[in-house]
């Protein structure tokens, strides 16, 4: 869906309430809006919700944003965002995950059948300099205010350990094909992963300029290189008989 603004009457879909029967305008319909009226729903509505979200919170940062601001800005009433989201540091999460590259998303959280792990962790140091939503910069913001919230820190966090698991999951695979180095510090690795992108997020969030593709995937490649078992251990995945070193934090889960 792109990101476009749309015009709309104020539509209460509060839970329980089903949105085809209860429209209500705040004030005369708008002439931008031809009737009949068909106010957006279930996914689109959330990514109505989610863009202008993005948008008020860019420009007035987390702690000055309001709901009914992102409110107005979608079209809706409070009470539309309050059903599907807890407060503003939920709906926080949720815009920077809708920004996050679907391509990311799956390269983290999916299988990567006929991929090394190798392969896997250079198409996410690739993406690095992609063409992203707007948006993107949302994930600073979100750090910054939760130095601050407690509530929302430790929800970017169990994103980041999250994150942390699913990249250490590709370093024991690649160390265990015998393509990485037994001796190097998991932990170590996977935080050097981390450096990398939050450095390039920074990086466009100050709009300094972007290498070029080419010349990125060079040095990516280089890097994921100099961490390669030393020769004579290479191609001997048998002999790694146990995950290497350094585990990451435990992910969140304390039961």
């Amino acid at each position: 869906m792109d990101n476009k603004r749309y015009h709309l009457p104020m539509v209460d879909v509060g839970i329980g309430v089903d949105p085809s029967q209860r429209v209500v305008f705040d004030s005369a319909p708008s002439p931008l809006v031809d009737a009949p009226f068909d106010a957006p729903s279930g996914e689109e509505l959330t990514e109505v919700l989610l863009h202008a979200a993005a948008e008020v919170f860019a420009e007035q940062g987390y702690e000055r944003a309001g709901v009914a601001e992102i409110a107005r800005r979608a079209g809706v009433t409070t009470g539309a965002i309050y059903s599907r989201y807890t407060g503003k540091a939920e709906m926080l999460l949720a815009a920077v995950d809708l920004h996050v590259p679907d391509e990311i998303q799956q390269l983290l959280r999916s299988d990567h059948p006929g991929e090394s792990a190798t392969d896997v962790l250079a198409s996410l140091g690739a993406h690095l300099v992609d063409d992203l939503p707007k948006g993107y910069g949302l994930f600073l913001e979100a750090i910054v205010a939760g130095r601050r919230d407690s509530e929302l820190a430790a929800a970017i966090r169990r994103r980041v350990e999250d994150e942390d698991a699913r990249l250490a999951e590709l370093v024991d695979e690649a160390t265990t094909d015998g393509v990485f180095d037994p001796g190097l510090d998991r932990f170590a690795t996977v935080r050097l992963a981390h450096a990398i992108g939050f450095g390039m997020t920074l990086t466009r969030v100050m709009g300094l300029d972007l290498p070029e593709s080419e010349a990125w995937t060079t040095v990516i490649d280089r890097v994921i290189g100099a961490l390669a078992a030393p020769a004579d251990q290479q191609g001997s995945p048998n002999d790694q008989s146990s995950p290497p070193s350094g585990n990451p934090p435990h992910t969140g889960d304390t039961e």
